[in-house]
């Protein structure tokens, strides 16, 4: 009872603002399942539920989705996890947490302190491409691709409910790459043999949380949207330096 009601909590926080911002399951419920569940069936658990969510949230928002738009990040999401995987069998994996958090905090300390010296045509290719590639690396290596698109999203000047509606089918494509790679190429999914209730009560959760976010996200401006997501960012950038610095001095 005690896992289910921990499950919940997570799931459904991070479902809310998943919704609204773009990011939120796995920065919230990752680390919560990661220890309730262990570290691998809590990361496998996250992947498959964000699946469902991803999928969930862009069916609901489809019809402001930015289809040109998507089509590049997500096929810079493809092509930035291929060297993504070379990368983290030829680096230790601190120093590579370590590195991709300091690179999103600067960068999204950059586009936030000083934004008008920042900007980019919202209709360019190269750009778009490359805040893909750039999502799809950090997706490969840490679990996390949504900082990377907010860079993008700041330096562009998206209008964010419109960015957000665009990247939940764009962060669907990137949890199910990672899923589908495990069932294929890591000899299926470690679950920790957890029972079929606890699925049951996180896809629920899942569901409910993003009916909440609907609900909050209709009382939140453009700019307090935006704000809560970059803070969601900085705070998924430190989690990956800090774990970075604990694991260099362990």
């Amino acid at each position: 009872m005690m896992i289910a009601c921990v499950l919940l909590a997570a799931v459904l926080v991070g479902a809310a603002l998943q919704r609204i911002t773009g990011m939120g399951l796995g920065l919230v419920a990752g680390p919560v399942l990661s220890v309730v569940l262990g570290p691998a069936a809590g990361v496998t658990v996250v992947n498959g539920l964000s699946v469902v969510n991803g999928a969930n949230n862009a069916w609901s928002v489809r019809s402001r989705t930015d289809w040109r738009r998507f089509r590049f990040l997500a096929g810079g999401l493809l092509i930035g996890s291929v060297p993504a995987a070379f990368v983290v069998s030829a680096i230790d994996g601190p120093w590579l947490l370590v590195t991709v958090g300091s690179l999103v905090m600067v960068a999204l300390a950059a586009t936030t302190v000083r934004p008008e010296r920042w900007h980019v045509s919202e209709h360019a290719r190269l750009p778009m491409i490359v805040a893909g590639a750039a999502g799809g690396f950090m997706s490969t290596v840490v679990g996390i691709a949504a900082p990377a698109f907010t860079v993008y999203s700041r330096v562009t000047r998206w209008d964010y409910r419109d960015f957000v509606a665009t990247l939940h089918p764009v962060i669907f494509v990137a949890n199910s790459v990672s899923f589908i790679l495990k069932m294929v190429f890591f000899g299926g999914v470690d679950v920790g043999g957890l029972p079929a209730w606890i699925w049951i009560v996180a896809l629920v959760a899942i569901f409910v949380g993003a009916w909440f976010g609907d609900r909050l996200n209709d009382r939140m401006s453009s700019t307090g949207m935006r704000r809560l997501a970059t803070f969601l960012a900085f705070v998924g950038a430190a989690t990956l330096l800090v774990e970075g610095i604990v694991q260099l001095a362990g």
